[in-house]
């Protein structure tokens, strides 16, 4: 599911928690007879979702330097891939070889892997997500790169120490350690956000459709014209773009 922001997921949680308020302070003459916009249900539904907000919001900021580490290995690879290229051109390898390795080299070059960050500079949690197959893509393409050199030592055999396929595997190798470090980072996240987007935006039992329900009842118990309909009315609620 598409996010609108965690601000955006945040302030839906506090809005319902709004919602439960008033309703609540409306006493006896909040007397529905649906269950599930019942205030305990609502509370339950309400609890649920903010204790997964919360705690997105405590693991986020975790990631933030796994994340920062990775993206400086990863920053300078793309130049580094098209120079390797150039190496391999430049030597007598065969030229379906050096298709291969072109190849290889565009599938990494092709990976867009861009993190962004929320506004408080924290990684999105929703973009660490859906750029992490991204890097993992690039990591393998990289590593298969320069095992395709190291196979065919012969031509290519550059002067150049950062190009050597000694220090190309150490780098596949922290591409690689980088990667399993956020692999091990998102499943909590993963899971929070799971529940969180579930408890608001679940078809009919979500929050928001839960605080829908709750305004049109208000407006058949007291009216539209009425104060107990319009403080609740006025509460707003956000769904996610889909896209």
């Amino acid at each position: 599911m598409a996010s609108n922001s965690e601000t955006g997921h945040g302030i839906n949680v506090n809005n319902f928690k709004l919602v439960i308020d008033k309703i609540t302070a409306i006493g006896a003459g909040y007397n529905t007879s649906n269950p599930d916009i019942k205030i305990p249900n609502m509370t339950t539904v309400w609890t649920a979702a903010d204790t997964a907000h919360q705690a997105i919001l405590t693991i986020a900021p975790t990631t933030k330097n796994p994340i920062n580490n990775r993206e400086i290995i990863f920053e300078p690879t793309d130049k580094l891939v098209t120079r390797m290229l150039a190496m391999y051109n430049s030597s007598k390898a065969t030229d379906q070889a050096k298709a291969d390795a072109k190849g290889l080299a565009d599938r990494f070059r092709g990976s867009n892997v861009k993190v962004d960050t929320l506004p408080n500079g924290t990684p999105d949690p929703n973009s660490v997500s859906n750029s992490h197959l991204g890097f993992i893509q690039k990591q393998e393409s990289f590593k298969q790169l320069v095992e395709l050199l190291k196979a065919d030592a012969t031509n290519y055999n550059p002067n150049e120490a950062d190009l050597k396929t000694t220090a190309l595997t150490t780098l596949a190798a922290s591409m690689k350690t980088a990667n399993d470090g956020i692999g091990a980072i998102l499943a909590p996240l993963e899971v929070a956000r799971t529940t969180r987007n579930k408890a608001l935006y679940t078809e009919k039992t979500g929050i928001v459709d839960l605080a829908q329900t709750c305004k049109e009842y208000l407006k058949g118990a007291f009216g539209a014209s009425s104060p107990e309909y319009k403080m609740v009315n006025s509460i707003k609620f956000t769904r996610p773009k889909k896209k």
